[in-house]
């Protein structure tokens, strides 16, 4: 059984919804367009996703926070789908430099259901890939960094900073808050993980070379 949510994930479904559904971004090699045209429905195996261990320690820790969110994986072995809602102020889609190390990239525009979609901001995704934590205040950053040199690797002072560490990661969800000087919400980077894609959330088909770079921005 699955803790009740420590953050507010409607509170942003509706912020971000038009008549109950969000739009976004998702980046995918073109096969497996192909593989969602000719299914209609497609979940991502764990296996699909990065096998860099980091990667994977960060995204089972989205899952457990999806999940006690509500917003329950559909079978087991899978991992999220990940989309931009907002690559940046007044520029929603995806840079044509986010397509890099994909072979032959296309962007689908969706259309999800508010409430299958946890929305988070995308610099603060970083601590969790990164284990840093994320302070509230210049006191709270020095009492964690002293308490982190007393601690013994192993000890029950070491294992309660890393329970600590892992609840300030809620606020990559608080896409409001000011934690860490990440800038104002209207100039957040917001990403969205959701479980299922389907074609029939599908709006349009973006080709990589007509997506606008970062550098014209």
């Amino acid at each position: 059984m699955h803790s009740s949510p420590t953050f507010d994930v409607q509170k942003w479904q509706m912020e971000f919804s038009k008549s109950g559904r969000v739009k976004c971004w998702t980046l995918m090699e073109r096969s497996t367009w192909q593989l969602l045209e000719a299914e209609g429905v497609l979940t991502c195996p764990i296996g699909s996703a990065n096998d860099d261990p980091v990667l994977q320690e960060a995204y089972a820790w989205m899952k457990d926070s999806m999940a006690s969110a509500g917003v329950l994986a559909p079978e087991p072995g899978v991992s999220p789908w990940w989309c931009w809602v907002r690559r940046e102020q007044n520029h929603p889609e995806p840079y044509i430099e986010d397509a890099e190390g994909l072979h032959d990239p296309v962007v689908l525009q969706l259309s999800l259901p508010a409430e299958q979609i946890v929305l988070s901001c995308f610099d603060l995704w970083h601590c969790v890939l990164n284990k840093w934590y994320v302070w509230s205040s210049e006191f709270d950053e020095q009492d964690f960094d002293r308490a982190m040199e007393k601690a013994e690797e192993g000890s029950v002072a070491a294992l309660q900073l890393q329970r600590r560490m892992q609840k300030s990661w809620l606020a990559i969800f608080e896409l409001d808050q000011t934690v860490m000087d990440m800038g104002p919400f209207e100039a957040k980077s917001i990403q969205g993980c959701y479980w299922t894609l389907r074609l029939a959330d599908v709006t349009a088909v973006i080709e990589r070379d007509a997506l606008t770079s970062h550098h014209q921005a």
